[in-house]
């Protein structure tokens, strides 16, 4: 009896052998893919941190320039310097002067720059901005209107044949994507609209002409109002914005040890009583 459960011992240690045999080789095999796995979610860890100290140094050096057009305005772009010791990085930044926007010249303003006013107001409705703009003839003499420019931030977009009032009411050409941000050039063709003076400068009664259009977007997005020029045919007026304000271009690059970059931040903005962003482009 004993004999014969001993040979039935013997013969289930014989059957698991192989079977533990097999489960080890099995182990084996799972657990360098999984070590493989475990150390390549490591340096996907370390990359993205790498990434983001990167983003907060470049973040650093736009806040950089910007504090610099507030305060202590370059005197000739590009202008450009390296910051060092942010995150063990240094960041290389460079402010522009924007010449252009969209492709069309932005012409500085001209002598008489005063005879002509521009402002503009926005209103909101059921997913509808409402923008007015009013262009005044403070001069004694005719002042006829080329080109409207307007630039917008991100989320918006352009209600198309909404563009009416004395100036024009064709659409204008639109550039950008709601995602970034979207430029309206309103082109004008001669004979150009002409604003008239009033019929007494000299006591403030000027005369006034109106542009108005629409753009769809949700509430409250901040820089709503986005900035607009009008052109004068005018050599003695030129451009005038409707406020005091210059848009330039901020570009800071992060860059490690090694000087390779780690991550670039590309942000628009418009000087004036106070900055307002208009463009930010992350590129980690």
């Amino acid at each position: 009896m004993r004999k014969w459960l001993y040979e039935i011992r013997k013969g289930e240690a014989g059957q698991a052998l192989p079977v533990m045999l097999a489960l080890l080789a099995l182990g084996s095999l799972l657990i360098i893919p999984s070590l493989n796995y475990a150390s390549t979610s490591l340096k996907t860890v370390e990359v993205a941190e790498k990434n983001i100290e990167g983003l907060y140094a470049a973040d650093a050096g736009v806040e950089d320039a910007l504090w610099r057009i507030s305060n202590d305005l370059p005197a000739s772009f590009p202008y450009s310097y390296q910051i060092t010791g942010i995150n063990g990085m240094t960041v290389d930044v460079t402010i522009e002067e924007v010449t252009s926007i969209s492709g069309e010249e932005v012409n500085p303003p001209a002598g008489h720059v005063d005879w002509m006013e521009v402002t503009k107001s926005v209103t909101y409705n059921a997913g509808i901005y409402f923008y007015t703009m009013s262009i005044t003839n403070k001069g004694t003499s005719n002042i006829k209107i080329e080109r409207i420019l307007a630039d917008f931030p991100a989320d918006l977009e352009y209600v198309t044949g909404s563009t009416s009032g004395n100036v024009t009411i064709e659409d204008p050409a639109v550039t950008g994507t709601p995602t970034t941000g979207i430029t309206l050039v309103w082109e004008l063709s001669p004979p150009y609209p002409t604003i008239e003076p009033g019929p007494d400068p000299g006591n403030g009664q000027y005369n006034t002409e109106v542009h108005t259009f629409q753009l769809s977007g949700p509430p409250d997005v901040a820089g709503v109002e986005g900035h607009s020029f009008v052109e004068a045919n005018r050599g003695d007026v030129s451009t005038v914005c409707d406020v005091d304000s210059h848009p330039y271009w901020i570009m800071a690059q992060a860059k490690d040890a090694a000087d390779a970059v780690v991550a670039t931040i590309r942000a628009g903005v418009w000087q004036g009583d106070e900055l307002n962003i208009s463009r930010w482009q992350i590129d980690p």
